[in-house]
C-alpha cells in the first residue's frame, strides 16, 4: 500500500504583507508629516494675525494720539487766548476806575467810600494779570510739547514710527514663538506719507481757523454804548474790544478800549471829540503784525483810547511787552492727514506682513524631529521651497466713530481726520499682488 504525502505552500503571504506594511508605514508616515506641519502652518498663522493686528493696533494709537494731541493743542491755544483777553479786560477795568475814581468824591455821603473801592478793585486788577501771564506761559509750554511729541513719534519721514512699529511686531512673534521671523520690509505699507507735518503757514492756518473760529462771544466782541446823542447834543459811552488770533497762526493780541464821545454842534458842523476813560491791552508776542485788526472796531471808534492802551501805561502788568513765552503763543507745525489721504473718500491705510519659520525649527520629518525617513521614505520627508515655511497676514486702519454716526448733523458720515481720536484696526484679505510678492520671496509658485 502506498503512503500518501501532502504538500502545503508555505510563506507566499510574505511579499503582500511586506507591500502593505511599506503602505501602513508610509502612510503614517504622510499622516504624521502631515499633521505636524499642518500644526506648525496653523501656529504660524496665528502668528501672522497677532503680529498684523498688533501692528495696526499701534499704527490706530499713534493716529489716536495725535488726534488727542491735536485737540489738547487746540484746547490750550483757547486758553491763551482767553488768558491774553482776560488780562486786557483786567487792565481797562483797573484804569477805568482809575479814571472815575476823582469823580466819586462828588458823591454827598459815600463817595470817598467809593473811591476807596476804586482803589482795592485797581489793585486787584493789577495783581490779577500776572497770573495770566504766567497762564499764558504754562499754556504756551503745554502746546509746544505736544507738537514736539508728534514730531518726535513719528520721526523724519515717518522713520521712527516704522521702526518702533517693527520692534512691536518683532516681540509679538517672539512671544507667540521664538523662532518665527519677521520680514523687516513689508509686502505692503500705506503708513509712510499717510500723515504729514503741517509747518508752513499756510498749512497751519487750518488749525488756525479752527481755533479761531472756537473763540466764544467774549473774546470776539466786547462792545457796548450807552448814551444818546439828540440833534448833535450829548454823550455817549463807547466801550470796544475783541482778543485776536494774529493772522490765524502768529499768536494772540487783545485791546480794551472805553470813551466818552461829547457830540456838539461847532461852526455850524456838528462835532465829535474823545475822551478816554479806560484802555488795556496784552499780547502773547511783542511782534505781532496786526495792522489790519480793528479789535471789535476800539482802533476805530476809540482811537485815542485805542493808541494808551498800546503804550506802556497801557499794556497789562506781567505782559510787558508780551508774555514770556516758548513759541509766541502762535499755532505749532502739527500732524494732519497728508493731501493723498485727505482725497481718499475713506481714508485708511494698508500693512501686509509676512513672517517665516525655517524648516530646521520645525517639528516633523524634515525638521528638528527625531523621527527620520530613510530609504524610499526619503521622498516624503516635506521639504520645503526655500527652506522655510511662510505665512502672511494684512491688517487695515480705518476712521470710524463708536457711535456708526454723527450725533450732529444725522444722517451724515465723518471723514477722518487727526482731529477726532476714532481710529481703529481690523484684519483685511490679502491682496493678490501681495501673494505674488510673497511668492516671489520664497521663490515658490505656490501660495505661502
Amino acid at each position: 500500500m502506498r503512503r500518501r504525502h501532502s504538500f502545503r505552500q508555505r510563506g507566499q503571504i510574505l511579499p503582500l504583507a511586506a507591500i502593505l506594511l511599506l503602505a501602513v508605514a508610509a502612510t503614517l508616515f504622510y499622516l504624521f508629516n502631515s499633521g505636524q506641519l499642518m500644526q506648525e502652518k496653523l501656529r504660524l498663522t496665528n502668528t501672522a494675525d497677532a503680529v498684523a493686528y498688533s501692528a495696526g493696533i499701534f499704527e490706530a494709537r499713534m493716529l489716536n494720539y495725535d488726534a488727542f494731541a491735536n485737540r489738547a493743542i487746540i484746547a490750550n491755544q483757547i486758553a491763551i487766548g482767553q488768558a491774553v483777553g482776560l488780562a486786557s479786560w483786567a487792565k481797562y477795568m483797573g484804569t477805568s476806575a482809575q479814571s472815575i475814581r476823582p469823580y466819586l468824591y462828588l458823591i454827598p455821603a459815600v463817595g470817598a467810600a467809593l473811591a476807596q473801592a476804586m482803589d482795592y478793585f485797581e489793585s486787584a486788577m493789577e495783581a490779577l494779570t500776572p497770573a495770566l501771564a504766567a497762564a499764558v506761559t504754562r499754556h504756551d509750554a503745554a502746546v509746544q510739547a505736544l507738537a514736539l511729541s508728534q514730531q518726535m513719534m513719528h520721526g523724519p519721514g515717518d522713520a521712527v514710527a516704522v521702526a518702533s512699529r517693527l520692534a512691536l511686531m518683532q516681540r509679538v512673534a517672539r512671544e507667540n514663538d521664538p523662532r518665527v521671523v519677521v520680514d523687516p520690509l513689508p509686502l505692503g505699507d500705506d503708513l509712510i506719507g499717510f500723515t504729514h507735518a503741517h509747518a508752513t503757514r499756510d498749512d497751519r492756518r487750518r488749525m488756525g481757523t479752527l481755533v479761531n473760529d472756537s473763540r466764544e462771544a467774549f473774546l470776539q466782541s466786547r462792545d457796548w454804548n450807552f448814551g444818546a446823542v439828540l440833534l448833535c447834543h450829548g454823550i455817549e459811552l463807547r466801550k470796544r474790544g475783541s482778543t485776536e488770533l494774529i493772522d490765524l497762526v502768529d499768536g494772540w493780541k487783545s485791546i480794551d478800549s472805553l470813551s466818552a464821545h461829547h457830540h456838539r454842534v461847532r461852526r455850524w458842523r456838528c462835532r465829535r471829540s474823545e475822551r478816554p476813560i479806560g484802555y488795556g491791552s496784552a499780547a502773547s508776542d511783542a511782534e505781532l503784525a496786526d495792522g489790519i485788526y480793528s479789535y471789535g472796531g476800539s482802533r476805530s471808534t476809540n482811537p485815542r483810547a485805542s493808541a494808551r492802551a498800546e503804550s506802556a501805561d497801557g499794556i497789562a502788568r506781567g505782559f510787558d511787552p508780551s508774555a514770556t513765552t516758548v513759541g509766541g503763543g502762535a499755532i505749532p507745525t502739527f500732524r494732519d492727514l497728508s493731501e493723498r489721504a485727505r482725497a481718499m473718500s475713506e481714508p485708511s491705510t494698508r500693512l501686509t506682513i509676512r513672517v517665516t519659520k525655517s524648516s530646521a525649527a520645525q517639528r516633523f520629518s524634515g525638521g528638528s524631529s527625531s523621527v527620520k525617513p530613510t530609504g524610499r521614505l526619503q521622498r516624503f520627508d516635506g521639504a520645503m521651497a526655500g527652506g522655510v515655511s511662510a505665512a502672511i497676514s494684512s491688517v487695515e486702519v480705518f476712521f470710524e466713530r463708536p457711535d456708526a454716526g454723527n450725533t450732529i448733523h444725522p444722517g451724515r458720515s465723518e471723514l477722518g481726520s487727526l482731529f477726532n481720536p476714532y481710529w481703529q484696526a481690523r484684519l483685511a484679505p490679502v491682496s493678490a499682488a501681495a501673494r505674488a510678492q510673497a511668492q516671489l520671496r520664497q521663490g515658490s509658485a505656490q501660495l505661502p
